[in-house]
């Protein structure tokens, strides 16, 4: 099964929101602020290309843009989109957002960098942030994860190191760390950050499991969690994995179907359920929980991920025109996806 690391991207995609008075969207932007808020990238380019057009707040209509075609994966289009933006700024949005809006955009820019596999580009611009802001742990987080992308584990090591001490003992800091160490081929330098956190009192339990699971530590997440997971969602989705991680998917399944109907609300849920099933081969059935995921998924991170696994879902049942349609549809929203162009042209032959 396809497993995107959606972190950053998660963090990219949520348009934040600047400070003080800004000028009034028009109708046009106000579209495209809807659609990408719904997680709706081929109308938020649109309606943001459309923006541009009208030749109003450019530097605003440029940044959403960006955002939008990111979220399409269109990487060499963001990146132009957001150094239009740079470029956009006029002598009223230089005084009403001072160096904020600008910088803001850089950080979209690095991050976009990042996702083309160029990352030291986007360490040159974290550089340029962090000389004018160095209290500022986020940005020693991004640099470190910029770092780590381009294969220099120890600068990225000292930039986390940075980070660690200006919030200590902030786990979920920690962990996100440790995740983003391991993801780039540094594991054991990301266990090292956690070593002993298993172990500490007054930790709240959630996180605490978290920590366990990345650890390895599977059936000790599972009795610290298991008698929470049948009414905690965040609980119920580390005791799954743990499960799977053991292989035991009937005792995971068996944890998401004690949620009953209050599972159908729950993307990231009913997303295991579809992978519990696609490992026990049922296939037609884990189509139908994808089916009910993506409902669920609608303006939420998790769209991606369980659209393309609904497609894999019909292939494998052999539901090939079905999973060519779905594709067909996919690849609107996400134009920039290499590994579902390859999947439809393999479609094709079927």
């Amino acid at each position: 099964m396809k497993k995107k690391i959606v972190l950053l991207l998660a963090i990219c995609l949520t348009v934040s929101v600047l400070g003080g008075c800004s000028p009034k969207n028009t109708e046009t932007m106000e579209k495209a602020r809807q659609a990408l808020d719904e997680g709706d990238y081929e109308n938020a380019a649109a309606f943001y290309g459309a923006a541009v057009e009208e030749g109003s707040q450019l530097q605003a209509c440029y940044r959403g843009l960006g955002i939008a075609l990111m979220g399409k994966m269109e990487y060499e289009s963001a990146e132009e989109a957001f150094n239009k933006a740079l470029e956009s700024a006029t002598f009223i949005e230089r005084n009403l957002y001072h160096d904020g809006m600008e910088d803001d955009i850089r950080r979209y820019l690095a991050s976009c960098y990042i996702k083309k596999g160029e990352p030291e580009k986007a360490i040159l611009i974290y550089n340029a942030l962090i000389d004018k802001d160095d209290e500022d742990k986020y940005l020693f987080v991004a640099r470190g994860t910029a770092k780590a992308a381009a294969g220099d584990t120890e600068g990225a090591k000292a930039d986390f190191d940075k980070a660690i001490n200006m919030d200590r003992g902030n786990y979920e800091l920690i962990l996100e760390i440790a995740q983003i160490m391991s993801q780039y081929g540094a594991r054991s330098v990301g266990e090292g950050y956690l070593a002993g956190a298993g172990n500490i009192e007054g930790m709240d339990p959630i996180l605490k499991g978290k920590i366990l699971y990345f650890l390895g530590d599977y059936k000790g997440a599972v009795n610290l969690l298991t008698q929470a997971s049948g009414s905690d969602e965040a609980a119920a989705l580390i005791v799954c994995k743990c499960y799977i991680a053991l292989d035991d998917t009937e005792a995971a399944k068996g944890v998401i179907d004690s949620f009953g109907s209050k599972a159908d609300s729950s993307a990231v849920l009913l997303g295991l359920l579809g992978s519990i099933l696609m490992k026990q081969n049922k296939y037609g059935e884990a189509a139908e929980v994808y089916e009910r995921a993506a409902a669920a998924a609608k303006g939420t991170p998790d769209l991606q991920n369980t659209l393309y696994n609904r497609i894999i879902a019909y292939e494998y049942a052999g539901e090939f025109e079905k999973a060519r349609d779905l594709l067909t549809e996919y690849l609107k929203q996400y134009s920039g996806d290499e590994e579902a162009k390859r999947e439809m042209r393999f479609l094709k032959t079927r």
